[in-house]
């Protein structure tokens, strides 16, 4: 015990020198290494995690003029925040008239609607007990906003949908379970999701995971932090078969409540871990249509609309299966990070034109014209997986990533392959967006792009695409490059 207190004093004396010196968040961030900090350094430590450190008095800039619609609401909920905070009379008053301002301006400067109960007072109680003045408050409050609360609440909100995809990658049993009870996440996260969970824990709890939080500057923490409530209390859940609807959404809802201060390095550490497993697309494609400032319309909202709210799994980039099929990406990733098993469900055809070189062919017809032939693919599949991983291959990844055609009326019986996968509860079930389609064309684009050896790329280039007879192949068709490579092609073959 002694030296870990001789370590956290020398950390905290580092992280204390290094503020005083004015220092980066890079560096701060490597001394903390997704620690609590301690009180007396948190207001600094926040403010360099946000990046508002010698911002201006923005609150300087307010007219005074209390003239929304919504006034006499926000008045009165100011009043009855500060009632609970147990500050004096005369404090009372100042905090409230801080508070008020606050919330004003905020409305006016971004143009929205201010409702009771939507989270604001839950993120400023924190704030306030951090002892800062008003105007680093609103600052601090702002970035917040701005970079770590998702958008999009109502019960059809993009958050919602992208966190039940992620339960389902991460625990298809459990996600299974709350939708047969219809139990969606905006019944029981969205709290947690709208103010950080700071309306359900403890103040101290709060400020620790808030330390971690801003100290990773990563948004998506915290949908990796909620599964992980969840997954905690998988058996709890599923024991409660026989409970009501309601009981269980109570009962999720509480979860939080339970976490205590001391607990938070290792909650945290968990959920980052959680975040190591999970397909990198899900923070590249769909930070901007969830986090930011930007409330109209924009190609990326659009896209996420059509990829996620009706995702039958979690969505994956063809650019990261490339990435991942690069015969360096074993030795790069180590044990870190996801590798793909990829399982091509094109026609047979298709797939001996050109396809990814780690790529286990299983082609979704037999499901509908074979049955019994389907299901001895399924169990080639698995051994090859195993096979593959236990060679240390580059196609040796535990975590199946489904790729059809790219053209909707054949990918909708990989859909159906998928969803039978899904209802055995598999985990790490994916699918490819845009499939060899949009794989042809990311190539095409990026012909530069250090992606795949040349020999592979001019193989899936000059495969012609579905039921175009005029155009026939250019040279040989790919040839596999290892012996595990080589059983996937034979396999497909007698398949």
């Amino acid at each position: 015990m002694a030296e870990v207190s001789s370590d956290e004093s020398e950390w905290n004396t580092e992280l204390e020198q290094a503020l005083v010196e004015e220092c980066d968040f890079g560096t701060l961030k490597n001394i903390c290494k997704g620690r609590p900090v301690p009180a007396h350094l948190r207001a600094d430590v926040w403010q360099v995690c946000l990046n508002v450190k010698g911002k201006g008095d923005i609150l300087s800039s307010f007219d005074g003029v209390f003239d929304l619609k919504e006034q006499s609401i926000i008045r009165e909920d100011c009043q009855n925040l500060v009632d609970k905070l147990g500050n004096d009379e005369e404090e009372k008053i100042s905090v409230v008239g801080d508070l008020e301002s606050l919330i004003t301006l905020y409305c006016k400067s971004r143009n929205e609607k201010y409702i009771s109960g939507n989270g604001w007072l839950d993120i400023l109680q924190p704030l306030l007990s951090i002892k800062v003045g008003r105007s680093e408050i609103y600052n601090m409050f702002y970035t917040i906003q701005n970079k770590f609360i998702p958008r999009d609440f109502d019960k059809s909100g993009k958050p919602f949908h992208l966190f039940r995809l992620l339960l389902l990658y991460h625990d298809p049993e459990l996600c299974s379970f709350l939708d047969t009870k219809r139990i969606t996440p905006d019944l029981y996260a969205l709290s947690w999701f709208r103010e950080l969970f700071a309306s359900v824990c403890d103040l101290k709890v709060i400020l620790n995971i808030w330390d971690v939080y801003f100290e990773t500057g990563d948004p998506f923490l915290l949908f990796f932090l909620a599964l992980v409530i969840l997954v905690n209390a998988r058996e709890q859940l599923l024991e409660a078969e026989n409970q009501s609807k309601q009981q269980i959404v109570e009962m999720i809802s509480l979860f939080p409540s339970a976490l205590q201060a001391e607990d938070i390095e290792d909650f945290c550490s968990l959920a980052q871990y959680y975040a190591s497993k999970t397909p990198y697309s899900f923070r590249r494609d769909y930070e901007k249509p969830l986090f930011g400032t930007s409330m109209l319309p924009t190609k990326e909202t659009d896209d996420f609309d059509l990829q996620v709210a009706q995702a039958l799994c979690l969505p994956v980039s063809v650019r990261e299966l490339l990435q991942a099929s690069h015969p360096g990406a074993v030795s790069n990733m180590g044990d870190q990070g996801v590798r793909y098993f990829i399982v091509d469900c094109r026609p047979a055809e298709q797939y001996n034109r050109g396809h990814l070189p780690t790529a286990f062919h299983l082609d979704a017809n037999l499901m509908l014209q074979n049955l019994e032939e389907f299901n001895t693919a399924v169990q080639a599949l698995f051994a090859a997986q195993q096979q593959a991983i236990l060679a240390g291959s580059v196609a040796g990844g535990e975590h199946l990533c489904f790729i059809g055609s790219g053209r909707e009326e054949e990918d909708q019986y990989v859909h159906m392959v998928v969803a039978n996968f899904l209802q055995k509860h598999h985990q790490y079930v994916s699918f490819a967006v845009g499939g060899y389609r949009a794989l042809k064309q990311v190539l095409q684009e990026s012909p530069d792009e250090a992606l795949l050896e040349q020999g592979l790329r001019e193989c899936i280039l000059s495969s012609p695409e579905p039921g175009n007879t005029s155009d026939i192949e250019h040279g040989e068709d790919f040839a596999p490059h290892s012996q595990t490579d080589q059983t996937f092609s034979n396999k497909s073959t007698e398949t």
